[in-house]
């Protein structure tokens, strides 16, 4: 993903983005923790899919697509991406280790 100078997403993509061409860039990844409210939540649900999201698969470009800012918050963690089942088994695992391993801790 791409932020300006205030944090606002300026693109979202799958890839890293930017292209290197010349500086080697500072490359950010989305956690995609969302935070709406009622009203922007059912404008977003309005908004009709941009050419964006339907080529990248990302949902958040269709708020920028029609002119409205989306506000990016700097967090310090790897996260873990779960885009498929595969995906969900593996966090699911690690859910049940953290788990197990906090609960040791506390005793």
């Amino acid at each position: 993903m791409v932020v300006d100078a205030e944090n606002n997403a300026l693109m979202f993509s799958r890839q890293p983005i930017p292209y290197p061409r010349g500086d080697r860039p500072r490359y950010l990844r989305q956690l995609g923790l969302y935070g709406f409210s009622g009203t922007a939540l059912s404008m977003f649900r309005h908004l009709p899919q941009g050419s964006l999201e339907r080529t990248e698969g990302v949902e958040m470009p269709r708020f920028i697509e029609h002119g409205h800012g989306v506000r990016m918050i700097g967090v310090v963690d790897e996260g873990l991406e779960v885009d498929t089942p595969e995906d969900l088994a593996r966090a699911g695992t690690l859910l049940r280790t953290h788990t197990k391993s906090a609960i040791s801790n506390s005793s």
